[in-house]
C-alpha cells in the first residue's frame, strides 16, 4: 500500500504544493510585507492648526508653509501671478549652485549698475560662493549677473536653466526672465511657487548658512579688493525665530520677502507679497504660528 502511494505522481504533486503553502504561511516571510514596512517607517510631526483666526496682514497675498510637510497651514491667492522681483535671486543661487562649485573661480567681464549692487568691477577675481554670498546677503544685481553671464553657454542659457528648475519641481505658474528680478511682465510667480523654492533652499547647508549673515566684508581672491556688504532682511538678528531669507522689491511688484522661520525646531516658509509692510506682515504670520500650531507625531 505504501509503495502504492509513492508510486502516484499526484502524491508528489501534493506533496509539493504543500510545501509552498507551508512556506508561504511561515511567520519569517512577514518581515517583508508592507504592513512590516509601514510600521517600521518614520513620519515628520505633522503640523495642526489649533484655531484659525486669520492675521490682519497689510497684503491679501501670502502663504505659510511647513517644510517638513509642505503642509500649507495658512494662505490668500497663493496661486495668484505676482513680480517676485529680487526674491527671483533664490531661483538664481539654487541653479549657480547645481551648475558650479563653490570655490570656482569668475572674472567678472562687465559691470552692471542697475538697481542694488555689490560694486563689482570688470577683471575682478571671486568665488562663485562670494557671488552667492552678495546675492543673497545684499541682493546684489551685478553678483546675479555675473553668475548668468559665467555660465559657458551664455547669459540666456543660465536664465532657461532656471526655468528648466521650475518645471522640475512642478512650479506651474513661475517663468523667469532674468536672474536678478529686474522688472519684466514676462517675469512672474506665485507665493505658492515662492514658498516651494524656499523648501528647496531651506535643504541646502551653504544657502542656510549664508542667509544668517548680517553683515560681512567679501574679497576677491587677491584679498585686495573689498566688497562690504548687509542684509536687507531687516528682522535677521531681530526677531530669533528667522534664520533668512530674501527680500525683493520693484516699483510694480511691490514689498515681499521669503521668511525662513524656526519655531522650536520646526521650520516654516513664508511668503508675503504686494505688501505695505513685508517685515510686520511676516511677524504678524510667525506670531499667528506661534499661538495656533502644534505638532503630533504619527506612527
Amino acid at each position: 500500500m505504501i509503495l502504492k502511494i509513492f508510486k502516484n505522481p499526484h502524491f508528489y504533486l501534493g506533496l509539493f504544493l504543500a510545501v509552498i503553502i507551508l512556506l508561504l504561511l511561515w511567520p519569517s516571510g512577514y518581515k517583508f510585507s508592507p504592513k512590516s514596512i509601514a510600521f517600521n517607517f518614520e513620519h515628520p510631526p505633522q503640523p495642526v492648526v489649533l484655531k484659525a483666526p486669520r492675521p490682519q496682514l497689510s497684503t491679501n497675498t501670502y502663504i505659510l508653509v511647513d517644510v517638513a510637510t509642505n503642509k500649507i497651514l495658512i494662505a490668500a491667492n497663493e496661486h495668484q501671478r505676482i513680480y517676485p522681483a529680487s526674491t527671483t535671486k533664490l531661483a538664481t543661487a539654487l541653479t549657480a549652485l547645481n551648475t558650479y562649485p563653490l570655490d570656482e573661480i569668475v572674472t567678472v567681464t562687465q559691470s552692471y549698475q542697475e538697481g542694488k549692487i555689490m560694486n563689482l568691477h570688470p577683471g575682478d577675481k571671486v568665488t562663485v560662493k562670494t557671488l552667492i554670498s552678495g546675492l543673497l546677503i545684499h541682493s546684489a544685481n551685478d553678483a546675479a549677473f555675473t553668475l548668468a553671464s559665467h555660465y559657458s553657454q551664455g547669459y540666456q542659457a543660465f536664465v532657461n536653466y532656471m526655468n528648466e528648475l521650475t518645471k522640475k519641481y512642478g512650479l506651474k505658474n513661475t517663468h523667469f526672465t532674468n536672474p536678478d528680478g529686474i522688472h519684466d511682465s514676462s517675469h512672474y510667480s506665485t507665493v505658492y511657487d515662492l514658498a516651494q523654492l524656499g523648501r528647496l533652499a531651506a535643504q541646502n547647508d551653504t544657502i542656510r548658512q549664508i542667509v544668517k549673515t548680517t553683515k560681512i566684508t567679501l574679497t576677491d581672491t587677491t584679498r585686495s579688493v573689498s566688497y562690504p556688504i548687509t542684509t536687507t532682511n531687516e528682522l535677521l538678528g531681530v526677531i530669533p525665530e528667522v534664520e533668512g531669507f530674501k527680500t525683493g522689491w520693484t516699483p510694480e511688484g511691490g514689498s515681499s520677502f521669503i521668511g525662513l522661520l524656526n519655531l522650536d525646531g520646526h521650520y516654516l516658509i513664508s511668503v508675503i507679497a504686494q505688501s505695505q509692510d513685508r517685515f510686520a506682515d511676516t511677524k504678524l504670520l510667525l506670531d499667528w504660528a506661534k499661538n495656533n500650531l502644534t505638532w503630533r507625531n504619527y506612527r
